[in-house]
């Protein structure tokens, strides 16, 4: 074995000056089209968290006006027994209005709420609270019952010796809040509700 000659590679390389940066231009784009991508998928998680968050606020707000509700028809049902009871929607009690005249039930003239029903803060000073508190919610809901004559049409023959036998309705409009000192949350919501009275 004679003596091997040693193998030398001849390596060419571009003098500095040349030299571009050609890898960290790229490296820098990566770097800002991942950072665009990491804010971007920030703002959509915040965006996410307050729709949940206002959701969950308008369903509080919604089971307490309907907690209103069911409270104004209990009170409907114990307080009204019979169109002598009507005489009371006046409009003096804060919670009681009638839309019609009922002369049979001491009904002369219409009261109408003298606030806007669907303004949350005219709610605030009027309307009747539910009797047993919410602890989810920092305002109480609120609710008004309106009186709205008889249901359904008259008889075709008036008749002198049977009394009228349509129910008395009732409209009630309750408002509920969500949770906070200051909730913007609201929900309004009516119902209508019949009674038959002797």
């Amino acid at each position: 074995m004679k003596g091997r000659q040693p193998f030398h590679r001849n390596i060419t390389t571009r003098p500095s000056a040349e030299q571009r940066g050609a890898a960290l231009v790229v490296s820098l784009i990566i770097l800002l089209v991942m950072t665009v991508i990491g804010v971007s998928a920030m703002k959509t998680t915040v965006l996410e968290e307050k729709m949940a968050a206002n959701t969950r606020q308008r369903q509080i707000a919604f089971q307490a006006a309907e907690a209103a509700l069911r409270d104004a028809e209990t009170w409907i049902q114990t307080n009204i027994s019979s169109i002598a009871d009507l005489g009371n929607f006046d409009g003096n009690t804060s919670n009681l209005y009638s839309q019609a005249i009922s002369v049979e039930g001491g009904i002369y003239a219409k009261a109408t709420p003298a606030f806007d029903t669907t303004n949350p803060s005219d709610w605030l000073s009027n309307g009747e609270t539910i009797s047993t508190s919410l602890s989810s919610v920092s305002v109480q809901p609120r609710y008004i019952i309106e009186y709205l004559g008889r249901a359904g049409e008259p008889a075709l023959e008036i008749s002198t010796t049977q009394p009228d036998s349509r129910p008395h309705a009732f409209q009630i409009t309750a408002i509920g809040w969500g949770q906070g000192s200051n909730p913007s949350a609201h929900y309004i919501v009516r119902s209508y509700y019949q009674l038959p009275l002797d």
